[in-house]
């Protein structure tokens, strides 16, 4: 028999790390069990969820947003407006659950439940823009729907199985030790994403000068040679390239001499000679163009954010320019 304390934080523990995958279904499920008696009595801070107005709002917006997670692109746009509200949500449920307890406890309640939620919507997000970086429309939607299963499986754990709430939220985390560096900076990438979308509205894309780099990774590239070009960046993000790690964010730069990708890694600057390629692709997204390299020993990814010069132009600074013409191909991403 679990003591009060723990039922209580297994119950915000998988009420709220189900509102970070969906919160509107987390919202539905939790009023309509309340209405019908299946769960005991809601603090009176929680007893609006049995509204009838508030199951029929939430359960609108879940239907809508079982609909939007199936859809390419879109799904990543609404997981970034979603990253402000499915952890401010949680958090407000988690202090309103606690409301017969003291204010600090309530506070920190409201804190964890935020926390969690945060990081199984990052991991949701990051999942998701990962997945868009593939043409196979079959394992989104099998992945957004055992996201829904999940949320739904963490929501009846929250209320009559916290003991299992728990367990399923320290298993989630071992996993998230494993994957969730590269889950955050698919996260992260898709943030960088929108950004350069909306950059776009008010300057066209182009190769940014070195003084737009960050300072840290300008010093990197030391004072150009006078009468050299000056050096060309561009943001981008990479995959599969050795010794990066996927989705690594950061900036390709063209120097005369050299392609180089400058990045950050453990808050430390660091620079990486890029190889030429022999051949490449190109395929165009709504978020980023992929650009496809292969060089004499792997192939990698890079994801060229929309804010800077054209796909073909950019691939063509990757590959052995004179000696190879890349292959360029053209594909919704």
């Amino acid at each position: 028999m679990m003591s009060e304390p723990l039922v209580v934080l297994g119950q915000i523990v998988g009420a709220s790390f189900a509102a970070g995958l969906n919160l509107y279904a987390t919202v539905a499920l939790l009023g309509v069990a309340s209405r019908l008696g299946w769960i005991p009595d809601l603090p009176p801070t929680l007893q609006g969820l049995e509204n009838g107005l508030v199951i029929a709002s939430a359960s609108g917006l879940y239907l809508v947003e079982f609909v939007v997670d199936k859809v390419r692109h879109v799904d990543s746009l609404w997981d970034t407006i979603h990253t402000f509200i499915r952890p401010s949500a949680a958090a407000l449920l988690s202090f309103a659950a606690l409301a017969a307890a003291p204010l600090p406890w309530q506070l920190a309640g409201g804190l964890l439940g935020g926390a969690i939620a945060l990081a199984a919507h990052g991991g949701k997000a990051g999942l998701r823009l990962a997945l868009n970086a593939s043409p196979d429309p079959v394992s989104r939607a099998l992945i957004s729907t055992a996201e829904d299963v999940l949320a739904l499986g963490f929501v009846v754990g929250a209320l009559r199985y916290p003991a299992a709430a728990l367990a399923g939220f320290g298993a989630g985390a071992v996993v998230g030790v494993r994957f969730g560096p590269r889950l955050w900076r698919a996260f992260l990438l898709g943030f960088r994403a929108l950004a350069a979308r909306v950059r776009r509205v008010f300057d066209r894309a182009r190769w940014r000068e070195a003084a737009e780099l960050p300072r840290d990774l300008r010093a990197l590239l030391g004072p150009p040679p006078l009468g050299r070009a000056p050096p060309r960046a561009a943001r981008v993000a990479v995959k599969d390239l050795r010794g990066v790690g996927a989705y690594r964010n950061g900036w390709l730069v063209i120097t005369p001499d050299s392609r180089v990708f400058l990045y950050r890694s453990r808050f430390r600057p660091r620079r990486l000679e890029l190889p030429l390629g022999r051949s490449g692709s190109v395929r165009h997204g709504l978020w980023a163009d992929a650009l496809e390299l292969e060089t004499d020993h792997a192939r990698f990814t890079m994801f060229l954010l929309k804010d800077g010069p054209p796909a073909e132009a950019a691939i063509s600074e990757l590959s052995l320019s004179g000696l190879a013409t890349p292959a360029l191909e053209s594909a919704p991403a």
